[in-house]
């Protein structure tokens, strides 16, 4: 169980842990990217290091590895995006998560493993998709209300070992107990990696899917009996309310993971179906629709478009204020 801060040192400065090998913790911990290429940290006292690179968000973990390399971003923040220490109305996550951001009030939490760049890049996935106007302001206030209200949010790990722990399950359950939401997960080895599909785009779909548009908008998006799931009949060549054994040859949709009930289809093919209309599956090459078509066959916007019109017609109602380019 690594429940103890881990301590990271940017150019000399203190952050989400002690240098040296000191073990003393600052009383607020802050890493802010904001507009342009500044970092500023905050600890007992403020230090302006040297600027990063205007078009990357670097990873403050030290030295590059595959897991932790520069993050492209095509525009910066709209808002300074902050990581902090974990706030004290999270109590049962204490230790196990220490470190926190927050994206008009939804929360990110992640492990003391977890890069603090993947966290900036997952709030700004989160942010892109909640504000894809770029204005400052959330595109539909009630997709956020739900989400608060559900008090749910993102729960981050530098892996899916680093999240996989009893002790991590048994946390949630008290939170969820206490009238929280479940959380959805997100690792960092699988956010913004160059050259592989960038997950957070995933994980982050599927937070507000759940928790936003499908409660703000049931007739379209419940995971019964809504439009949505019956352009995915269509989709899976019938309606099936688990994993059949063979999918009609005709069906382009086809996802076969036993663990995945009817809802839960549901939800990844709203993944696949908007992602693919944004352009998002095919942005780290062509290789991507091979990587894919076991599982989703019409990878580009075209290919959707031709091969799944009942779906793009719910993705293109303005009425539904979806965002309509990638959040990044």
């Amino acid at each position: 169980m690594r429940a103890a801060s881990v301590g990271f040192c940017l150019a000399g400065v203190l952050l989400l842990g002690a240098c040296s090998g000191s073990e003393a913790r600052p009383s607020t911990t802050t890493v802010v990217l904001g507009q342009g290429p500044d970092v500023t940290v905050s600890s007992e006292e403020t230090v302006t290091p040297t600027a990063l690179p205007d078009d990357t968000v670097t990873s403050l973990t030290g030295a590059p590895s595959e897991e932790s390399e520069a993050v492209p971003v095509t525009h910066p923040p709209l808002e300074p995006m902050v990581v902090t220490v974990l706030p004290s109305n999270f109590g049962a996550l204490d230790g196990l998560f220490t470190q926190y951001a927050s994206v008009f009030g939804v929360p990110i939490v992640a492990t003391p493993a977890t890069d603090p760049a993947k966290i900036l890049h997952a709030a700004q996935v989160l942010r892109g998709y909640l504000d894809n106007d770029q204005d400052g302001n959330v595109d539909d206030s009630a997709v956020l209300s739900a989400l608060l209200d559900a008090r749910s949010g993102m729960m981050m790990g530098a892996s899916n070992q680093d999240i996989d722990r009893d002790e991590i399950w048994e946390a949630f359950g008290e939170l969820e107990e206490a009238g929280f939401a479940p959380f959805q997960e997100l690792y960092a080895n699988e956010t913004a990696q160059l050259g592989s599909f960038d997950f957070a785009l995933e994980e982050v779909h599927h937070l507000i899917y759940d928790q936003g548009w499908a409660v703000v908008y049931p007739e379209y998006f419940a995971r019964e009996g809504s439009a949505l799931s019956e352009a995915m009949d269509i989709a899976r060549g019938g309606y099936f309310t688990s994993v059949p054994n063979l999918y009609p040859s005709a069906a382009w949709y086809s996802y076969d993971d036993r663990t995945c009930d009817y809802g839960c289809m549901v939800t990844e093919y709203f993944y696949w179906a908007h992602t693919t209309l944004l352009g998002l599956q095919v942005a780290v090459g062509p290789e991507r629709c091979q990587e894919i078509s076991h599982e989703w066959r019409p990878c580009t916007p075209d290919d959707l478009r031709q091969t799944d019109p009942a779906v793009v017609g719910i993705l293109e109602n303005p009425l539904l204020k979806l965002p309509m380019k990638s959040p990044l």
